[in-house]
């Protein structure tokens, strides 16, 4: 029995799928079809229920992790507003704690598994191992204060952009969606902030050839080349798709001194799948910006020809 825990709307969960036609015996749990019945700790066996069926752990024989969070309902009615946050707190430490042992469970039975439910985009860690294993990142830094900003960006050789600490924001409000990118920080945008602002990560903007987008699976590498930096609207940052003058992306070879530096990267971050973005600047240096432990790859595998779907399908068969 092959389990995956996804999203409904997520096109690469379908993709895969459609490759593992020869298996017939596929649980896919979305947000809210998979819960946790009870767990037998001396047995390490989990008995699940997904939707009206109960399963045992025992007949898992893979598991993929692509996106997505197991069911966890619980509800508290109190009047009380602080004391429902302070138990709303425990009971996260408690299911926190139950998720680790449950990933730990399918370890111990050496069920095949790809992806990680417990990693998430943890940007600044990530920046720091991508340093230990000597891949370069853009100088970065955190700042609250305007001041501190403007002398930062007064010494600094390159223009700076921001981004997201964690995942780039994404909601609906009002009927009008909000999404965050990366953006360049102007002496003008710097004036306009008060003495203070909640602190936010800036970075050097690297003068680009072009960017990659990387696909990892088990410490194979699915590059594509993507010549972003001649459209003014995809320049900083390329999820603001042209759709009239898409970028040029072509299948790309990572030479192997990064390959070896990505690999013990993943490594270290317990990744065995994920999508990684760096670019290529004009001295034809590589630099690591992050990796995504659940991104898409269906915008690498389609236009090169990798079939990235296929070989997913082969690791959980």
């Amino acid at each position: 029995m092959i389990l995956i825990v996804s999203e409904l709307l997520d096109r690469s969960t379908n993709t895969v799928l459609d490759w593992c036609f020869n298996s017939l015996n596929i649980i896919r749990a979305n947000k809210n079809d998979l819960k946790i019945v009870s767990i037998d700790y001396q047995k390490e066996e989990i008995i699940f229920q997904f939707r009206e069926e109960f399963i045992s752990s025992k007949n898992i024989t893979s598991f993929w992790y692509r996106r997505g969070y197991l069911a966890n309902d619980y509800s508290i009615n109190n009047n009380n507003k602080d004391l429902e946050y302070l138990i709303y707190s425990h009971l996260d430490s408690e299911w926190n704690e139950i998720i680790r042992f449950f990933t730990q469970i399918f370890v111990n039975n050496k069920v095949k598994s790809l992806g990680s439910y417990q990693v998430k985009d943890q940007k600044l860690a990530q920046l720091k191992h991508a340093q230990k294993v000597g891949l370069r990142i853009p100088k970065t830094f955190i700042t609250s204060s305007k001041e501190d900003l403007l002398l930062r960006k007064k010494n600094c050789d390159n223009n700076l952009i921001t981004k997201g600490i964690s995942a780039s924001p994404s909601f609906t409000f009002d009927n009008i969606s909000l999404e965050g990118y990366t953006e360049l920080v102007s002496s003008e945008f710097i004036q306009s902030l008060p003495d203070t602002f909640f602190p936010s990560l800036f970075q050097e903007s690297i003068e680009k050839l072009y960017e990659l987008r990387i696909f990892y699976l088990k410490e194979k590498f699915y590059s594509m080349a993507i010549f972003s930096q001649n459209n003014l609207q995809t320049k900083i940052d390329v999820r603001k798709y042209d759709d009239s003058k898409p970028n040029r992306t072509v299948p790309y070879q990572l030479p192997k001194s990064i390959e070896e530096k990505l690999n013990k990267f993943m490594v270290n971050m317990g990744l065995d799948t994920g999508s990684i973005d760096m670019l290529v600047d004009r001295n034809n240096d590589f630099y690591f910006l992050e990796v995504n432990p659940n991104g898409q790859f269906g915008m690498v595998s389609t236009p090169c020809n990798y079939y990235i779907e296929r070989e997913i399908a082969k690791e959980l068969i």
